[in-house]
């Protein structure tokens, strides 16, 4: 069985965290944009089809168990600890309800990303602390993702890995408002094919200039809602992650701060309970001495998860893998998405 290897970019652990923090500036208050949390968002999903789609692209379907075993082990066990954290604390606060439970459900079958950000804005006090894991929208999208690419490109290569056939998917993502967030997805899978074609096109000084200038050019448009976010954001996205795109040496640094990010963005909510509780004594809640605090305590609360959770899990996660596990972790993908589905559009008719 050969092992799921892939190139280190040590420009993209500073660009996972650069996001995480973004992520979590938005949330704690701090006017920055009002984009900014999403675009974070978009700029993760560019990043994981171009990484995701590169491992698919070198894989066949012999090594798909493993693939499937892998995301598991480095998506789930930190979400579903995530999950475990939010709900306990939901629990000491929210009144539980049947409808309380249908975003839990949501949550742990990976389909909130369809059904729960559509109610928040009329059923937010109905959600596990007020709507506070609405971010678990973007873990289920990546999900989905890592469900049907394997499919597409490594079991119908000949399809799969068609410059046009994700020119076509990455367009019609683009045009849809509502499976827009899979555009950036669909264009960092489309960079990683163009690449396979290409080889490392994107480490050419021409290139790097070209897409320089296409990461200013398409965020300041957006930012400035000259061109419209659901196109420009996708667009800048994938041009970042494509000039970040330079592989290089190992770094223990850098491989430690991105891997904080992960933990950081599940749980960053954390860091604003603890700053509104401590700054409420003495009357300073919401305030930027603590939207601050929250972020710092968020960064905090990253690092340990990481240091405790993450990192063991990618060290150990090759001993315990077998065919067995990784065929079983992929029905269980497949099922849990396909029960929340139906029971998602039953709930909602």
């Amino acid at each position: 069985m050969k092992k799921e290897k892939s190139e280190y970019y040590p420009a993209f652990d500073l660009l996972r965290i650069i996001l995480a923090l973004l992520v979590a500036v938005a949330h704690s208050g701090i006017d920055v944009w009002e984009q900014s949390g999403n675009y974070a968002v978009q700029v993760f999903f560019a990043l994981s089809g171009w990484l995701i789609g590169g491992i698919l692209i070198r894989s066949t379907p012999t090594d798909l168990s493993r693939f499937y075993f892998n995301r598991a082990a480095r998506i789930w066990i930190p979400y579903f600890f995530a999950i475990v954290l939010l709900v306990a604390a939901s629990l000491l606060k929210d009144r539980i309800t049947i409808k309380w439970f249908e975003f839990f459900f949501y949550d742990v079958t990976f389909v909130y990303n369809f059904f729960g950000p559509p109610q928040l804005a009329t059923s937010a006090s109905l959600m596990p602390l007020d709507g506070t894991g609405n971010h678990f929208w973007s873990i289920c999208a990546e999900e989905q993702f890592y469900l049907v690419a394997p499919f597409l490109i490594t079991i119908s290569a000949k399809v799969g890995r068609s410059i046009w056939f994700w020119c076509i998917v990455s367009t019609l993502a683009l045009a849809s408002p509502y499976w827009g967030y899979f555009g950036s997805i669909s264009l960092g899978v489309l960079a990683s094919v163009l690449r396979a074609r290409l080889g490392d096109w994107q480490s050419t000084q021409s290139a790097k200039i070209i897409l320089a200038i296409l990461f200013v050019t398409f965020f300041f448009l957006t930012f400035l809602d000259v061109i419209t976010y659901r196109i420009g954001a996708p667009l800048s996205s994938v041009s970042i992650v494509l000039l970040l795109a330079q592989a290089g040496p190992h770094s223990r640094l850098l491989s430690f701060v991105g891997g904080i990010s992960f933990p950081m963005y599940l749980n960053h909510w954390i860091g604003t309970f603890v700053a509104n509780a401590l700054y409420a004594r003495v009357g300073l809640r919401e305030t930027i001495y603590s939207q601050i605090t929250s972020v710092i305590v968020a960064l905090m609360v990253g690092a340990a998860l990481y240091l405790c959770m993450d990192r063991v899990i990618k060290a150990n996660r090759d001993r315990y893998f077998t065919e067995r596990r990784g065929k079983t972790v992929a029905a269980c993908g497949y099922a849990l998405v396909l029960v929340g589905l139906v029971a998602g559009l039953c709930i909602t008719q």
